[in-house]
């Protein structure tokens, strides 16, 4: 019974597949009334030779040799020059169709579609770069129509140079679905453009308010790669003139050495392969400046001799080319141990360049893979993500960059806060030495004079003299040496100098304080009395007032001077003086606030704000 059935299904099995290769042969695509997409390669034979024949016909068929070709799209090798594949369209449905034939690579030199009428070979088509023939779209392609219940075969027939491999998907679609598909791939090309237009942008705002070089090469790696991925996508065909349609594979070949050589110098820079590789990073530079000319020189100068050691010529450019990645990762890792997070996302940006590079070359020189998604390289793809992750890199290198600025001026700031603690203190320590010596050399040797002129003459006069300089010796020793601030506390040393102030000057001074503390830092108390010591000058001096108020105010983190006057006041015209601008100097030195009000004929008021826990 068991061996009965195993018969029944291998008969099936048999009969279906009979079935099933007659309905649908395997060079045979079949049209219905559904949509259609198919890949050209996975329905036909290639056929190549080595030597082009002057034209194509069915009698130089037997100049041709089957390859046994895997692949799921068509690679004709350096040597190549001429291949075929047969096919044939069969179009099941009672309305006429419209057949695309549409081609990935841009660069096509001349493809020919030969449709067989009666034994013979009629043109379909003419496409390709040598045709002289303007491409309408950036993709090649070609047309047929199909009749109702008709069958036809076709060859399509690749010539190329020699030297120059060649590897392209045909997809055949009918004519909705080749423009559906376009349109879909409009829109990832359209996003690409957006996503380059905005890092452009990014990075030029990023040139003129940062001015580093590092964002003036990714903008020019960002425009280069641009030209590329626009020359591989084909718009060069549509650009440029007929005749002149050679030129985009110019374009690209240009345009992949400069977008390499420029974003290696990038990296260099972002890296910072000067200051922890500098050795590897000349070295980089060499290679990067050699292998750009002999590349150039090679395909523009002796294409002759690029032509017969085409193999030779290409190894060592991809030997150069395992260098160089071989180099960035090496500089990477070194990165990576003193800044992971710029390191990380710069390395996944490196990781997709890298490998989509790695991945057309072996493509399209090799052909050892596919390397197209809905109709579009994958190096497109590779560089969209790319762009993505080093537009967030730069923007954490900005972030980096402003960390250091911030931390080099709070350095700079304390730096600047010590010089001035050491000139204030140095500053005190003098005028204690000078009101030291006025008060007990000058002052004594002042009054032992005035004894011994005492003895021997009796002028009132001369004594009432002698009497005035004494004074006015020990009134400038007190200003430039008040008590001990720290043994009378601020406002004690405040009332002895409004005390002195009042002697000799008509002026009414209030002066209160409000919970203000009575163990403030001495460093502190010393800057607010040199404070209102200089604005009371100011005031005898300039601003020609009768009254002043001053008060000191204690908060919970903070004290507060209060000073205003009476006076003729300042005109915002008049620039601040050396007075004012010692006073600002020392409250920036509290980390303090200095506020300032004043108008012609109006008086002035200062309020000055120290935060209390500064040391």
């Amino acid at each position: 019974m068991k061996i009965n059935c195993c018969k029944l299904c291998c008969s099936l099995f048999i009969l279906f597949s009979v079935c099933s290769s007659t309905a649908y042969p395997n060079d045979t695509i079949v049209i219905n009334n559904t949509s259609i997409t198919k890949n050209l390669k996975d329905f036909s034979q290639l056929y190549i030779s080595q030597k082009a024949s002057s034209k194509f016909t069915l009698e130089t068929l037997d100049h041709f040799r089957p390859i046994n070709d895997i692949r799921s799209f068509f690679y004709l090798g350096f040597d190549v020059t001429q291949a075929y594949a047969k096919f044939n369209l069969e179009n099941n449905s009672k309305t006429s169709k419209e057949i695309i034939l549409s081609f990935s690579y841009p660069f096509l030199e001349d493809v020919k579609l030969y449709k067989v009428e009666q034994n013979t070979l009629e043109l379909a088509g003419n496409i390709g770069i040598k045709t002289l023939k303007q491409s309408v779209e950036r993709t090649w392609k070609v047309a047929t129509p199909l009749l109702p219940y008709e069958k036809a075969s076709y060859y399509l027939v690749f010539e190329k140079s020699k030297g120059k491999p060649l590897a392209t998907d045909v997809s055949v679609q009918d004519k909705n679905t080749y423009y559906r598909t376009n349109a879909f791939q409009s829109i990832a090309i359209g996003s690409y453009v957006g996503l380059i237009l905005l890092s452009l942008l990014f990075t030029t705002l990023l040139f003129v308010f940062i001015k580093r070089t590092l964002f003036l090469l990714y903008g020019l790696y960002l425009t280069v790669l641009f030209i590329f991925i626009s020359s591989y996508l084909g718009y060069t065909n549509v650009l440029l003139p007929a005749e002149s349609m050679d030129t985009g594979r110019t374009i690209y070949v240009i345009s992949i050495e400069l977008s390499t050589a420029i974003f290696i110098l990038f990296a260099q820079q972002l890296l910072r392969a000067k200051k922890y590789l500098p050795k590897l990073k000349r070295s980089i530079e060499v290679v990067i400046v050699l292998q750009f000319a002999f590349r150039i020189f090679l395909h523009f100068m002796a294409n002759s001799m690029y032509a017969a050691q085409v193999e030779l010529f290409m190894k060592l450019w991809y030997l150069s080319i395992v260098f160089l990645i071989c180099a960035m990762v090496y500089e990477i890792f070194v990165y990576i141990k003193h800044n992971k997070k710029i390191g990380a996302y710069f390395t996944v940006s490196y990781l997709f360049m890298a490998i989509g590079s790695i991945l057309l070359v072996l493509h399209h020189s090799f052909g050892l893979l596919k390397f197209s998604f809905y109709g579009l390289p994958g190096i497109f793809y590779a560089s969209s993500i790319e762009i993505l992750f080093l537009t967030v890199t730069l923007t954490l290198v900005v972030g980096h960059i402003y960390q250091e600025r911030n931390s080099l001026a709070n350095k700079l700031v304390l730096q600047q806060q010590k010089f001035l603690n050491a000139f204030v203190q140095g500053q005190e320590e003098e005028r204690k030495r000078v009101g030291g010596e006025l008060h007990d050399n000058i002052g004594s040797r002042i009054a032992n004079l005035k004894r011994l002129f005492s003895t021997k003459y009796a002028d009132k006069e001369m004594q009432k003299e002698f009497d005035d300089i004494c004074e006015d010796i020990r009134g400038v020793a007190h200003q430039i040496t008040p008590s001990e601030i720290s043994l009378v506390g601020l406002t004690g040393a405040i009332d002895e100098l409004l005390e002195t102030i009042e002697k000799t000057e008509q002026l009414a001074i209030n002066f209160n304080t409000f919970q203000f503390p009575d163990n403030l830092n001495e460093t502190i108390a010393t800057h607010l009395f040199r404070i209102v010591q200089e604005l009371l000058q100011n005031v005898i001096k300039h601003a020609n007032a009768s009254i002043i108020d001053i008060q000191l105010f204690g908060h919970n983190n903070s004290v507060t001077l209060s000073f205003e006057d009476d006076g003729q006041g300042v005109s915002k015209k008049n620039t601040p003086g050396i007075g004012l601008k010692n006073i600002k100097s020392r409250v920036a030195q509290l980390n303090g606030q200095f506020l300032f009000d004043s108008a012609q004929g109006r008086g002035t008021s200062i309020l000055v704000i120290i935060p209390t826990k500064y040391t």
